[in-house]
């Protein structure tokens, strides 16, 4: 017998090579995707031209290429579907205290000394930043010759609230440990897809872009509108899919409605332009500074900062942070500063916060990738302050950007560091198959806190739309679907749904959560005041029949927070010639035990299990077989090993059981439905912890399944959902078996 271990917390991988074959798939995987991103470089690239040889035609027609008009610089950047004039403009008006940012740094009061060393941000502006003056000696790593060439008070004000250091305590950046990649913002997208980390390569995780369309050059039918800007930095950031680019909302509504009428035909909502309506870029709002926040809510909206949403009726902006009042370099002298105001800074806020959020991700765990731009988006989304009525809008997004509680997040993450501490919540990245659903059970750890849980995914780039003011079809391509069961003691099912918004019709509503989401690409379900009891947290595509695009599958992130104990399924064994395998497959689980064989010439079978992987006498992979075994706690399984090394303070403070629905002395576990179909609910109590193991009988007394947890259960009431879909119609005898009792109850499939 062959038992595969798990040796550390990170997990360990026991390759099994029976042929040269191994790494084809994660090669081919490359090849293609290399394929795409050589493609879009060239379309890219064919954009640019043509929108250089349209500058050229506008400038004939007498359009200036370039403008500095009240703070902010413009130049002529291209053409509209119409051949009319697109400029771009700069987006200007303690940000670290307000969102508790400086809580990160030495001497911040949670232990830290995270300040963005090491770490480096892109900068795309109008022009060079000062990089001589003392805020940002040193700080800038390039700024080629191609670029422009001019210094400009917009990109080294950003620049300095970016990582700014050494200079004025007061105009110290965010991230002042960071250095700067710095461009101008005429090639933005070939760039950043260059600059951008993947793994195995030192590149970029945040891009700043603290500009936009200037709104005194668009059409009514281009505000919201998902353009080829969108769809362009949407396709950048899934074929790259660490970097998460931030854009500044807009300015807009200060800008006169005799002008642009579109600023209070909709009282200052559908404002947003660009690449602001792209779904995986964070779009940010400004709020009024305020360092002497006495709460949480203490803060307002500036009075410029641009509305959403999408005309799809996404949840945009993203996020807000500080942009009033913000002190920083400016490009006269090498020592001299300047207070702005604007999306730009409240931009370059959060792209200092995600720098801080990265370094401290990495620090915890050394040896794991830095986080997905899902996982950023997740994470801010999950954690920011609300303001004003209960759930998302279209003013704040998700609320204020709060980098205290999305560090503490990470700190408390479960698949993290234990230290011998309560962990509480969850951070995962999964990936979805086609026709697949995840499924988590959580038992919530206080029932004074909400219940909280967070997706988000890169989405593929959408379809462009029509000319039509308002249109509202859809952009999200994989639409997942979030939502939180309760399962009651009766069988029936009390479903949690995702917050959403009206749309474009009803822009200044409350945020309603009782159905499913088919817009954002950011969901989130709160159950506020939870029972201890089980949940069922699923993840599920829109439908099956609509395929995941481009190669059917999603990756996507969760945050879960006020977490006590969860599990999915515990054991897979194959053990019987059904089990044999022909074609490539991956199998998951806890623990495995096989004794099956591989009886064809097949590549890309892998074993993958959190705990260990038992290969019994029996086992066997033909000659030419390339067969993986991986052991790691880090792909879809929470180890309950992991949560029982966790420090439980006392039996008062596990899980509680309810009386009125556990069952008696004599009647242990409930089932339901019963007859079943598809699926069967066993809910069951515990008094001690102990191990489960599950069993499934014919009518003849011949066992059918059997299904047994690799660690022990904490006191308390759990649920467990087996799947039925592989019986016959019919009657069984299904049994429990703890360290307690040994109970049997009649099943019918149907």
């Amino acid at each position: 017998m062959q038992k595969i271990y798990h040796k550390s917390l990170l997990g360990i991988a026991v390759l099994f090579f029976f042929s040269s074959y191994g790494q084809q798939k994660d090669d081919l995987k490359k090849q293609t995707q290399e394929r795409e991103i050589q493609t879009f470089r060239t379309k890219i690239s064919q954009y640019e031209q043509q929108q250089k040889n349209e500058v050229q035609r506008l400038k004939s027609l007498g359009h200036k290429e370039f403008i500095s008009e009240n703070g902010n610089e413009k130049q002529l950047i291209g053409s509209d579907e119409n051949g009319k004039p697109m400029y771009y403009t700069t987006l200007n008006a303690g940000a670290a205290k307000m969102t508790k940012a400086d809580n990160l740094y030495s001497g911040g009061g949670i232990g830290l000394n995270i300040n963005g060393a090491d770490m480096v941000i892109g900068q795309w502006d109008f022009s060079k930043p000062r990089t001589s003056h003392e805020l940002l000696a040193g700080k800038v790593n390039s700024y080629d010759n191609q670029q422009n060439q001019s210094i400009s008070r917009h990109s080294t004000s950003i620049a300095g609230t970016l990582a700014g250091n050494n200079g004025e305590a007061e105009a110290r950046g965010i991230a002042y440990g960071a250095k700067i990649n710095a461009y101008d913002w005429t090639n933005d997208v070939n760039e950043m897809l260059s600059e951008a980390y993947y793994q195995g390569n030192n590149g970029i995780l945040v891009a700043n872009n603290s500009y936009g369309f200037d709104p005194l050059y668009l059409q009514t039918y281009q505000f919201g509108k998902y353009n080829v800007t969108a769809q362009s930095w949407d396709n950048l950031m899934y074929l790259r899919p660490y970097l998460q680019i931030v854009k500044a909302a807009g300015n807009a509504r200060e800008i006169d409605p005799g002008i642009v009428p579109q600023v209070s035909a909709k009282g200052g909502y559908d404002l947003l332009e660009g690449a602001g309506v792209s779904k995986n870029v964070l779009v940010v709002a400004s709020a009024k500074k305020n360092v002497n926040m006495n709460s949480d809510e203490a803060f307002d909206i500036s009075t410029f900062s641009s509305y959403g949403p999408s005309d799809d009726g996404r949840i945009k902006p993203d996020i807000c942070a500080p942009g009033e009042n913000i002190y920083s370099s400016i490009e006269t002298y090498d020592a001299a500063y300047g207070i702005y105001r604007g999306t730009s800074s409240a931009a370059a806020v959060v792209s200092g916060i995600i720098t801080l959020l990265q370094q401290y991700y990495k620090s915890v765990s050394p040896s794991q990738s830095y986080m997905l731009s899902s996982t950023v988006r997740a994470l801010l989304a999950h954690t920011a302050n609300d303001k004003g009525t209960e759930g998302p809008d279209y003013i704040y997004g998700w609320g204020l950007a709060d980098a205290k509680r999305a560090s503490a997040a990470i700190y408390n993450n479960i698949e993290g560091i234990v230290n011998n501490e309560k962990k509480t919540t969850l951070i995962k990245e999964i990936t979805l198959n086609q026709g697949n659903k995840y499924t988590l059970y959580v038992v919530p750890y206080e029932t004074t806190q909400p219940l909280s849980a967070t997706i988000s995914w890169t989405d593929p780039q959408g379809n462009l739309v029509s000319n039509v003011v308002d249109l509202n079809n859809p952009n999200v391509i994989n639409d997942l679907d979030l939502k939180i069961v309760k399962i009651n003691s009766n069988g029936t099912e009390s479903a949690y749904y995702p917050w959403k918004l009206g749309g474009m019709s009803n822009l200044t509503g409350a945020a309603t959560n009782n159905s499913t989401n088919d817009v954002d690409t950011i969901e989130r379900v709160d159950i506020k005041n939870p029972e201890k009891t089980t949940y069922k947290i699923i993840v599920s595509p829109k439908n099956n029949v609509t395929p995941l695009l481009p190669s059917g599958f999603q990756t996507f992130s969760i945050v879960v927070s006020n977490v006590d104990f969860c599990y999915k399924d515990d054991l897979i064994t194959l053990v019987s010639p059904t089990d044999d395998i022909s074609t490539s497959q991956t199998i998951l689980a806890k623990q495995i035990v096989a004794s099956n064989k591989i009886i064809a010439s097949v590549q890309n079978v892998e074993y993958i299990a959190s705990r260990d992987i038992t290969l019994l006498p029996g086992f066997h992979a033909q000659q030419g077989v390339g067969f993986h075994a991986f052991i790691t706690p880090c792909f879809d399984m929470i180890s309950v090993l992991k949560y029982m090394a966790q420090m439980r303070t006392g039996s008062e403070t596990n899980l509680s059981v309810d009386t009125n629905n556990v069952a008696t002395n004599t009647d242990h576990f409930i089932l339901f439905p019963n007859p079943a179909k598809e699926e069967i609910n066993i809910k069951f109590s515990l008094q001690n912890e102990s191990a489960i193991k599950i069993s499934i009988y014919d009518v003849s007394g011949k066992l059918v399944s059997t299904n047994q947890s690799s660690s022990k259960f904490p006191k308390g009431e759990f649920i467990k959902t087996v799947d039925t879909r592989s019986l016959q119609q019919g009657m069984y005898m299904i049994s429990i078996e703890t360290s307690e009792y040994k109970e049997t109850k009649k099943l019918i499939i149907r």
